[in-house]
């Protein structure tokens, strides 16, 4: 059974252009050319700037701007279907940085902690099950239930993204720390683009 669609705490309404007309773009800073419209599920116009060549991307406009000011990371990469990356930059540009800062995340991570307790309570360890737990946590270098600061939705999207001494600078933890859950959840580490060298072949 397919997992159900992040919530969404506001309500966004796509902007009604046309293909080629002109717009200005938040993001870009940028006078920009609509050149399509996404596939996500809340469709949305896709621009190019004007006086630079490449790829397109979703406009930034007030509308999304708000969006990416209240919505969780996942939902606004179900929602909209852009990449983590995306989410990170656009966040970053707008000033959306640290734990839970948005009204969004903060609602997603209060599901997580009600539904993990209600998962964790209802479970009924046996001796030798939770000997076994315990002995995989001492070698996967991982805290008891309960101790630390609980990881939030956005912070496990992160992972494997960049380096994770990186990772650990954005959110606040350790790179061992940040290492260690990565490998534990199978994730493969960021692998940095080869640069061409420059000069003749």
């Amino acid at each position: 059974m397919p997992s159900a669609a992040p919530k969404l705490i506001g309500t966004y309404t796509a902007p009604p252009v046309c293909k080629g007309e002109r717009v200005t773009c938040l993001y870009r800073d940028a006078d920009c050319v609509v050149t399509g419209f996404s596939a996500a599920p809340i469709c949305w116009p896709r621009v190019r700037a004007v006086e630079h060549r490449g790829g397109s991307g979703l406009w930034v406009n007030d509308e999304l701007r708000r969006a990416v000011r209240t919505e969780s990371a996942l939902a606004l990469r179900h929602w909209f279907g852009v990449s983590v990356a995306v989410v990170w930059k656009w966040r970053k540009l707008f000033g959306v940085s640290g734990q839970a800062t948005t009204e969004g995340s903060r609602a997603a991570n209060r599901a997580a902690s009600v539904k993990g307790a209600a998962t964790q309570k209802a479970r009924v360890w046996t001796p030798a099950e939770r000997a076994a737990q315990s002995r995989k946590s001492k070698r996967l270098g991982l805290k008891p239930p309960g101790t630390g600061r609980a990881w939030t939705n956005d912070e496990l999207a992160l992972l494997g993204t960049a380096p994770d001494r990186v990772i650990g600078e954005r959110i606040g933890r350790l790179r061992s720390t940040v290492a260690v859950k990565r490998r534990a959840l199978g994730i493969a580490p960021h692998l940095p683009r080869a640069v061409p060298k420059k000069g003749g072949a």
